[in-house]
C-alpha cells in the first residue's frame, strides 16, 4: 500500500508541475486507487486574440520539439508537415525569413498504474519572440509508470500533430 500511495504521489507532483508550465489549467481533485491518470483539462487552445497575420501567405517555423525522444521526435515532425498540407499551412524551417510565426513545442509522458498520459503544449509567437496563441492538449496510451514513452506510439503522436495543425489553422483561418 504505501508503494502504490508514493507511487500516487510522485504521479500528482509530475502532474501539478506539467499543469504549472502549460499555465492556466486545472487540476482536479486527487484520487488515491487504480486508475488511469487523471486528465488535465479538455483539449482547447488558448489565445491572447486574434492572429495579427492570417491567410494563405502565413508560414510557421517550428523549432525542434523538447521533451521527446528522438524517434518520437522525428514522427511528430513528420506527422505535422502531413497534416499541414491537408489545412493548407505552410511550415518553413526555424530561421527561415519568410516565417510568419515562430511556434516552440514541449511534450512530456506522464505514466500511471493503468496508463501514460502524452501532455503537448505549443506556444506561437510573432518573430520577436511576442506570445500570441498557446494550444495544450493530452492524449491517453498505454504503458506503465517505469518509463512513460514506452507507452506512446505513433497513434498518440498522430492524434497530438492533427490536434496541433487544427488549432492552428482555425486560429488563422478565422
Amino acid at each position: 500500500m504505501y508503494r502504490s500511495t508514493n507511487s500516487f504521489l510522485r504521479l500528482a507532483t509530475i502532474l501539478l508541475a506539467t499543469v504549472t508550465i502549460a499555465g492556466c489549467m486545472a487540476i482536479p481533485a486527487p484520487q488515491f486507487g487504480p486508475g488511469p491518470p487523471p486528465m488535465l483539462t479538455p483539449k482547447k487552445a488558448h489565445t491572447l486574440g486574434a492572429a495579427p497575420v492570417t491567410g494563405p501567405a502565413v508560414r510557421f517555423a517550428f523549432a525542434t520539439v523538447t521533451g521527446v525522444p528522438a524517434e518520437l521526435r522525428f514522427l511528430l515532425e513528420d506527422d505535422l508537415k502531413r497534416y499541414a498540407t491537408t489545412r493548407q499551412l505552410a511550415i518553413v524551417p526555424m530561421g527561415d525569413p519568410t516565417a510568419t510565426y515562430q511556434v516552440k513545442g514541449y511534450l512530456s509522458a506522464v505514466g500511471g498504474t493503468s496508463g501514460t498520459l502524452l501532455v503537448y503544449i505549443w506556444d506561437v509567437a510573432n518573430l520577436s519572440g511576442t506570445p500570441l496563441h498557446r494550444i495544450s492538449g493530452q492524449e491517453t496510451a498505454g504503458g506503465s509508470e517505469a518509463d512513460p514513452w514506452a507507452g506512446i506510439t505513433s497513434v498518440e503522436i498522430d492524434e497530438a500533430a492533427r490536434e496541433t495543425v487544427d488549432k492552428l489553422a482555425d486560429w488563422i483561418h478565422g
